[in-house]
């Protein structure tokens, strides 16, 4: 059990070290290029330097979760956020292509066992009353660790090369983990028989849709890709089968009967296909289209997050008064708002007009999260806490991952992918990609108002948590 009069060390201990998650998701994009030129490989085969972390992580993070809710919260998180910096200095100091791709899909492991737990342990922290101001504020360090990654990637590698973006977690790390070791109390979760069999189709499951996902990329769909989706429905079948008949299931499926938490997980993962879509997309559109240089939409591109960062602790804090339901209503809104607003760009369009639409997107986005984790997590019972987290997790990456396809897809439905090889495209090539982003701001329209459908659906059975004053005055 966490001590509560502890609460706000833990989450500046937690935020801390969560935050390394996401950074490390989105920095290592920026040293791709450079990667390539240390290890003398082509760009098209640095792929795996980035799937064999996301694998890894949204593989496993189910995994650790439940290991969390049967041996302790605390332990799984210390352990992993010390084979994190175990793991960071070896990527760093990697000899080759395959040690890195190794190296990454270990980080990937020590992310799962950190990320599975941190929510869950957030709510354990604080009551029920302050849950959304405790929320607010992680979603601020997941938010800032995918804005400010891009941007502390540029700067490490123009001053100290690419090996540098990996000792950058070795002080944040340590750091976290000293406030850990006085502010956590180690608990003990409940011991159980472990379920083998759900583990290993839960994570190949995952496996494969990530490759089958990565394949789509490519715009081809051949034997491979097809007999890829036959594999993975017939995994996930297994997989849920296993888990109905198991005496302690790794996924209790019986979690998915509440309709308020399925609901809300459901609209969470639709915010973030959402949001990727168009951090994947909007590079293209300002640097080839508008032409502008990679500093200026690094800048741009950084305008959605930081309004999060301001914005989600206040929503957090609304949520706890005003209840979960009338926010994520509102911020779904606006997202559908910005979405439709994308759809009157053009190839002429100015800059300023992009930054506007970002940022209602990020004041959409800010608004609709913390209200939303706040409702799935005061929906669940206390002993499912790890399990409800990591799923929140899986939700979130599979969201990014998803998105790149479905954005890659669209795109490559109104231009083709060789053209998109120029460094810049004029007239028709222009207008075209063009009419792809119109496609992808479609969908995230029509995403955003499911997730306004989901919120409103999902809350008729939120019961509202009133402030106790007793609970205030001894808090």
């Amino acid at each position: 059990m966490i001590l509560k009069e502890r609460k706000w060390h833990i989450l500046i201990a937690l935020a801390l070290g969560t935050i390394m998650v996401p950074i490390n998701t989105s920095i290592v994009n920026v040293a791709l290029p450079f990667i390539s030129s240390g290890f003398n490989i082509n760009l098209m085969g640095l792929d795996w330097v980035i799937t064999s972390y996301l694998i890894t992580l949204i593989g496993l993070v189910l995994f650790f979760g439940r290991l969390g809710d049967m041996y302790g919260h605390e332990k799984v998180y210390l352990s992993g956020l010390i084979l994190f910096i175990f793991t960071s200095i070896l990527c760093s100091f990697s000899p080759s292509i395959t040690y890195l791709i190794l190296s990454r899909a270990l980080q990937g492991i020590a992310a799962a066992m950190m990320i599975s737990v941190s929510l869950g342990m957030v709510k354990k922290a604080f009551p029920p009353y302050e849950l959304g101001k405790a929320l607010g504020i992680y979603a601020v360090a997941i938010a800032a660790g995918l804005g400010i990654g891009p941007a502390i990637g540029g700067v490490l590698i123009g001053f100290f090369g690419w090996r540098s973006i990996f000792l950058f977690n070795v002080p944040i790390g340590i750091i976290s983990f000293i406030i850990c070791l006085f502010v956590l109390k180690r608990g003990n979760g409940e011991k159980v028989k472990w379920d083998i069999p759900g583990t290993v189709l839960q994570f190949t499951t995952l496996f494969f849709t990530i490759l089958f996902l990565n394949r789509l990329e490519t715009g081809s769909f051949d034997i491979l890709e097809f007999f890829l989706i036959i594999l993975v429905l017939v995994l996930f079948s297994l997989f849920i089968w296993r888990e109905r008949i198991a005496e302690n299931p790794l996924l209790d499926l019986s979690i998915f009967n509440n309709y308020t938490f399925s609901a809300f997980t459901l609209a969470l993962f639709f915010n973030y296909v959402c949001i990727y879509m168009v951090i994947f997309v909007l590079p293209f559109y300002i640097q080839k289209v508008l032409h502008y240089g990679p500093a200026i939409t690094g800048l741009i591109l950084t305008v959605s997050p930081l309004l999060m960062m301001i914005i989600a602790p206040f929503s957090g804090f609304l949520g706890d008064r005003l209840g979960s339901r009338p926010l994520a209503f509102l911020g779904s809104l606006i997202s559908a708002l910005a979405f439709y607003f994308m759809t009157w760009l053009t190839m002429f369009s100015s800059i300023y007009l992009v930054i506007g639409f970002l940022a209602i997107l990020g004041i959409g986005a800010a608004i609709f999260q913390a209200p939303n984790n706040r409702a799935i997590m005061i929906s669940i019972p206390e002993d499912s806490v790890g399990v409800a987290s990591s799923i929140l997790v899986t939700m979130r990456n599979l969201g990014m991952t998803f998105a790149v396809s479905f954005a890659s897809l669209l795109i490559s439905t109104t231009i083709n992918k060789t053209v998109l090889e120029s460094q810049v495209l004029y007239n028709l090539d222009s207008y075209n990609f063009t009419q792809g982003l119109h496609l992808v701001a479609l969908l995230g329209t029509f995403l955003s108002i499911l997730m306004a459908l989901l919120s409103i659906w999902g809350s008729r059975r939120l019961k509202q948590v009133k402030p106790i004053v007793k609970e205030i005055i001894t808090s």
